[in-house]
């Protein structure tokens, strides 16, 4: 791998995995694949053509705001529902503020919606 410096920002020279501070949280081992997850070759293409038909986060547009999308959420996740993965009227397209938002009630509420 050769010597380099560390991801975390804080010049520590490394051969490998930083032993400080663990590549600062953001390295995670990967258990599924890309694809596995549900984020394959065909959602990507299905996201970006979404995003270009609702170029505006939804949720802002509700609250009367006009806000870039950045990102497509799925109303009803993958792991309750894999066969609407793909299914348009599953997808919303949000801003990340909105994105996090809707993440963060699916621990609250059973989908976020």
């Amino acid at each position: 791998m050769g010597k380099r410096f560390c991801k975390c920002g804080k010049g520590i020279v490394v051969d490998g995995r930083c032993n400080s501070c663990n590549y600062s949280g953001t390295y995670k081992p990967r258990t599924k694949t890309t694809k596995q997850a549900g984020r394959g070759h065909d959602w990507r293409l299905m996201s970006e053509r979404y995003r270009a038909n609702n170029p505006l986060c939804e949720d802002c547009l509700g609250a009367g705001r006009t806000t870039p999308a950045v990102e497509v959420h799925h109303v009803i996740p993958i792991s309750v529902a894999p066969e609407l993965r793909l299914a348009i009227e599953n997808l919303v397209s949000l801003c990340k503020s909105c994105h996090q938002n809707r993440h963060a009630t699916h621990s609250t509420h059973e989908f976020g919606n």
